[in-house]
């Protein structure tokens, strides 16, 4: 993953990038809690306000691979189906937790 790329992409330079994804593991990470608790407690609603956010950040900050999860696990939830959707969730945890080390370790160097 080459950040400088993602954030030339957006107009940003790195350093700026760089402190939006902070402000996205802030929020999404809590936005991903609120997804599993919701799915958990059956509550499509709750599932859909919380992956639609996901949606919509890692979107805007060019992430393809959670933006596509959390797109499909919104254009569910959004139905009111929650079928299946633990499996994408945690696919979803899975990409969102490898990202976020990835990010760890690029900063840290």
């Amino acid at each position: 993953m080459n950040l400088k790329e993602l954030a030339e992409n957006l107009g940003l330079d790195e350093d700026e990038y760089i402190e939006l994804l902070k402000l996205f593991f802030e929020s999404g990470g809590s936005d991903l809690e609120k997804l599993e608790a919701a799915i958990n407690e059956g509550d499509a609603e709750k599932a859909h306000g919380a992956s639609h956010s996901l949606k919509g950040s890692s979107g805007s900050l060019g992430l393809e691979k959670l933006f596509e999860l959390a797109k499909s696990i919104d254009d569910k939830d959004r139905q009111g189906i929650l079928d299946g959707l633990d499996e994408m969730v945690k696919e979803l945890r899975r990409e969102y937790e490898l990202f976020l080390s990835t990010v760890e370790k690029y900063t840290a160097e």
